[in-house]
């Protein structure tokens, strides 16, 4: 049987690597599989189970990115611009699970990884209270996040259309450089920016769980001043756990395509809802060996 760490014996993984990380966080699953299956079966499947309805409906009725896209131009006056119809849809259909059962499946992850470390017997309805409370700061941690984001695209579109005018000032011809040009001479900084905020925003929503008193932006700057050199590992942890889930998608577009069969909708979403299990133990594991 695996043999429980506390965190004052977690020294000795302040130099863990990514498959260190990710090694520790099958332990710790396998560890207690029938609390981290119940948080991947009642708190997480949910997510899934409403991403893939989206591509099914997209799919299945071509009509409805259309009829959403109509409903956007009515309600905010405009038609979004270079924005994906089938994206509204996304959006629509997942935002509800995103901001409920997303964030209450990630607390009560986080949670159990830290009882888990405390020698602190798991009681699965204590994780579900312990979540529901500290589900609103997880909310605010996220909503820093997105604005943080939004700004970030924002930033770029303004950049994108005044590029050229600054290259004709200086006398160098936008024309040759082309579109594709200027979006590569914005787009590596932006890359680089965008990957910093995902990585320090998943250590934010474990400090936001396990630290009482950081929450929001507070966890955000606390996040950044906490991983320090150790950054890399968390975009490592986070290329890959993006990776499988990309993946998990890309098959179930597929099948959709080809014809799906109904024992094979679980099957993917038991998938995905334990790929996220597993990607928020292991931001929790990065914590612990960055907090050591």
């Amino acid at each position: 049987m695996a043999r429980r760490r506390t965190p004052q014996a977690l020294e000795s993984i302040y130099l863990m690597n990514t498959a260190e990380i990710f090694r520790e966080s099958i332990r710790l699953i396998l560890f207690h599989p029938t609390h981290f299956h119940s948080i991947s079966v009642f708190l997480f499947s949910p997510i899934p189970a409403s991403l893939f309805l989206s591509h099914f409906l997209v799919r299945r009725f071509p009509e409805i990115p259309t009829l959403a896209t109509t409903i956007v131009h009515r309600f905010f006056g405009h038609r979004p611009r270079n924005f994906p119809s089938e994206t509204i849809v996304h959006v629509v259909v997942c935002v509800p699970s995103s901001i409920t059962f997303a964030l209450l499946g990630r607390a009560a992850a986080i949670r159990a990884v830290s009882d888990t470390y405390n020698c602190v017997n798991l009681d699965g309805r204590r994780l579900l209270m312990r979540s529901g409370s500290n589900w609103i700061k997880l909310l605010h941690t996220r909503s820093w996040e997105l604005l943080i984001i939004l700004g970030l695209f924002g930033s770029l579109s303004i950049g994108l259309a005044a590029t050229p005018k600054i290259l004709l000032t200086f006398g160098i011809c936008s024309v040759e450089i082309g579109f594709w040009g200027v979006l590569g001479i914005l787009g590596i900084p932006f890359c680089l920016i965008f990957a910093h905020v995902m990585v320090v925003g998943n250590m934010a929503n474990v400090i936001s769980v396990l630290e009482s008193e950081y929450h929001g932006l507070d966890s955000m700057w606390k996040a950044k001043q906490l991983m320090g050199e150790r950054r890399q590992t968390g975009l490592v942890v986070a290329l890959l756990s993006n990776m499988g889930l990309r993946a998990v998608e890309c098959l179930f577009e597929l099948r959709i395509r080809r014809g799906i069969c109904a024992w094979e909708i679980p099957v993917l979403i038991s998938m995905y809802s334990s790929l996220l299990v597993l990607e928020t133990v292991m931001n929790v594991v990065l914590y612990y060996a960055c907090k050591s």
